[in-house]
Order: C-alpha cells, then structure tokens, then sequence
C-alpha cells in the first residue's frame, strides 16, 4: 500500500451524497473551486501594482494561475518518483487547486492591507469590546489574540468552508494549510508556526483534518511544500517583470545590480537569455525553471520520509544550491527596488486611507451589544437608521454564516464574548473580500454618508 494512500482520500466533513472515489472526490473538488466567486475576485486585487489598469500587469488572479501552472509541473515530476500505487491524478489536482487557493483570503492591496488591518485591529478592538460586552471572561485574552491577529492564509481556509460552504475533501483542504498554528495559540520556534494557519472560528475543522492526518498537528501536509515552491518560483521573476513592464524599474538598472551582485549562475542565465530581445524575460523565466523544476523534486525525494512524517522544518527552495540562491536574490532585489519605490507607495497609502476609513466607518456596529445588533431593523432614531444602512451593507451569505456560529459554535466559554467575536469576523470577512477598487468605492460612499 502506498504510503500516499492516508493523505489523499475522499473524506469530506459532510460525506457526499452519493459514494466516491478518490479520483471522483478530488475532481469534484477541482468543478467547486475553479468555479467559486473568491476565485473570480482575485481578477480585481493586486500583486505588485494596485489600481493598476495596464492588462499585460499581473493581478492575483494572473499570478494564482501562474503558480497553479508551475505546481502541476512540479507534481508530475514528484508523482513520477513515487511507487506505483500512488493516485497520480488526484495528487495533481491537489497541488494545482492549492496553488490556485492560495491567495483568496488576501485582502485589497495584499500584505500592505493586511498590515493595516492588523494594525486597526490592534488599537480598536479592545475599547470596542468594553462598549459592547463590558468585563471579559478568562478566555478572552485568546479570542482577542485570535481576532488580532489577520492572516491572508487562515482568512483562505475559513472562507472555502466556513463562508463558501464548498465543502472540500480533507485532503484538500489540508494541502492548503501553509501553517500549522491557531491565531489563538501562542508561537513557538518551529517555522511552521511563524504564521497563524487558521483562526479560533475553524478550530473544530482544523481538529477534523488533524484527527484524519495526524501528523498535520505538528507539521504540513506534504503536498504544501509543492505548493510553496510553486508561489516561490512563480513570482520571483514576475514581480521584476511587472515592474519592468510598468515603468517602475528599467532593465539597465536590473542588469546592472544582477552583474554586480548576482551570483555566476544567475549572471551566465541573464546573458544566455538574449536580454537585448523580444521575449527576453520569458527565455530567462523558462530557463530558471527548467534548472529549479528538478531541483524541487530531488528536494522533495530527499527529504521525503521526515515530510511524510511532519518533521522536515525547510521549504524545498531552501537548499544551498545555485539556482536556488538565485532565485532568493531576484526575491530579495525586487523586495528593496521595487515595493519601496514610491510609485508603489503612492498607490498602498491610497489603499491604507480606504481600508482604515471603511474599518472606522463599520466599527459603531461593534460597539452595539448583541441585542442592540439584533433589533438594528427597529430602530428610528437617526443614528440607528445610519447604524441600520450599514448594517444592509453585509453580504447575506456572511450575515448566514454569523448568525450560526454565533448561536451554536464550540469551544465558547461566554456566549456574549462568542456573539461578539463573530461579530467581528462578520465584518473582517466583508472587507478583506473586497477587491482593491471596491474598497475604494465603498470608502468614497461612506465619506459621503459621514458627511
């Protein structure tokens, strides 16, 4: 039996209607994801460049199907290296569908908004919390590091189950986990844990997926190290592109620092690519990835048995080998020269007064207690019926998702504290789906009704 078999299977939390394979499960799984709209707004959020209109300039969704393409080419070069009785499909599709996951729970304007939320969060929750719920219980100060804590990857795995209701395999779900820590859990050393993977409001899911893969509870599902590899790979040369294409940086001024500073792998790749030429940067892309293709598969076959077992602590592209090290320096290149120009600033600081001012705009409705939320309809007065038109604002699909697990979730000590904390993920989940010119939008309407 293959050692593959317990990590890729059928197992949903709610079984199918009628029995299915592996293979019929994970193809499932594909139909639900490609279609689903979180998908679909990726279209409208940035990667470098927010706001941007140029169409040759990637978005998310341009770059989530970039790393969909790269991770397929990297399973099949892996499920050509295990035995036999590996399911070959069903393992692609896993890592492809990771890969295009991977970024839907980003909010506008990427880790730049998810820093400003991070911070709003920080500062606004804990005197919201006193208006609304008054003295908190002993497990508050959890829920609060839980709620404080924003990540784009935890925000992915509640909203392909908790709010998309796609009801995914386990196996799916699992390789999308790219950390293995709750917000509500302290760090520890281990690299895994840097990053929240999931929120206190997916813990009995999270508890469902270990229980089935064990060895979940400490490290990744083995096919997340493919996936990783594949966002590495996909954007390490297309961030400098983009920046090319739009103007920010020009390829005088790469090519100088890279013959500079590059190592002579990289440098022997840039002159071998033709750089004078049309097509330049696609020739240098392909020929990094026909060197870091292999090298990711003999990583992964090295270190397979420590991966199976949740133990290898290293992304694949860790190894000290060249077209690695390469790599890490177009990374680190674009990081200094291209986030930090202020061009790309220009358009974040548009992103932070739109993002901060919508966070304020919806905060009064969580200073309301619960019963003052509930009867918002009710209400009259003139700051009741602002209070009400925001409220209209809630998407219905979030508003159902609140309304559930604020009556009946697990692992609750207070029910006043469990209304009010999904309360705010009501909230944080309407606005980190907004795409980066709705955000915009709603931002500019809200002036107006402040006005």
């Amino acid at each position: 039996m293959s050692r593959y078999a317990d990590l890729i299977r059928a197992e949903r939390l709610r079984p199918a209607s009628v029995p299915e394979t592996t293979v019929q499960a994970i193809e499932a799984d594909r139909a639900r994801i490609v279609q689903c709209s979180p998908v679909r707004r990726l279209q409208q959020k940035t990667q470098v460049f927010p706001l941007d209109v140029k169409a040759s300039v990637r978005s998310r969704l341009t770059h989530s199907l970039e790393v969909k393409e790269t991770g397929r080419q990297l399973a099949l070069r892996v499920a050509a290296e295990l035995e036999p009785e590996v399911e070959r499909d069903a393992l692609v599709s896993l890592v492809e569908m990771a890969c295009l996951l991977h970024d839907v729970g980003n909010p506008p304007f990427g880790h730049f908004g998810e820093a400003v939320m991070i911070d709003w969060l920080g500062q606004q929750l804990p005197g919201l919390f006193r208006r609304a719920v008054g003295e908190p219980s002993r497990q508050w100060p959890m829920l609060l590091a839980d709620l404080r804590q924003f990540e784009g990857n935890a925000q992915s795995l509640r909203l392909v189950h908790t709010l998309q209701d796609l009801n995914l395999s386990l196996s799916q779900l699992a390789a999308l986990q790219k950390y293995v820590r709750g917000a509500y859990q302290p760090k520890t050393g281990g690299r895994w844990q840097q990053k929240p993977g999931h929120f206190f409001s997916e813990r009995p899911l999270v508890q469902q997926i270990r229980q089935l893969f064990p060895t979940t509870a400490r490290g990744r599902h083995p096919l997340t190290f493919l996936m990783e590899a594949a966002d590495d790979m996909a954007y390490g040369v297309a961030d400098l592109e983009d920046a090319v294409d739009r103007g920010v940086l020009s390829l005088a001024e790469l090519e100088r620092a890279l013959l500079n500073n590059g190592n002579d792998y990289l440098k022997t790749l840039w002159q071998g690519s033709r750089v004078q030429e049309p097509g330049f940067f696609s020739r240098f892309r392909e020929r990094l990835g026909q060197d870091l293709l292999p090298l990711v598969t003999e990583q992964f076959m090295l270190h397979q048995q420590a991966i199976l077992e949740g133990e290898h602590d290293q992304p694949l592209l860790a190894a000290e080998q060249a077209p690695a090290d390469a790599l890490q320096w177009l990374k680190s290149f674009a990081h200094e020269h291209v986030f930090r120009r202020r061009e790309v600033e220009s358009l974040e600081l548009a992103g932070f007064a739109a993002l901060k001012g919508v966070l304020d705009a919806f905060a009064p409705l969580l200073t309301l207690s619960a019963a003052e939320f509930v009867d918002l309809e009710n209400r009259r007065d003139a700051n009741g019926q602002l209070l009400r038109r925001l409220f209209h604002r809630l998407p219905a699909r979030h508003l159902a998702a609140y309304r559930r697990d604020s009556q009946s979730a697990p692992f609750f000590e207070s029910e006043a504290e469990r209304e009010w904390y999904f309360r705010v993920r009501l909230l944080l989940d309407f606005i980190s789906g907004m795409t980066d010119t709705y955000v915009l939008e709603e931002y500019r309407l809200l002036c107006g009704l402040q006005s």
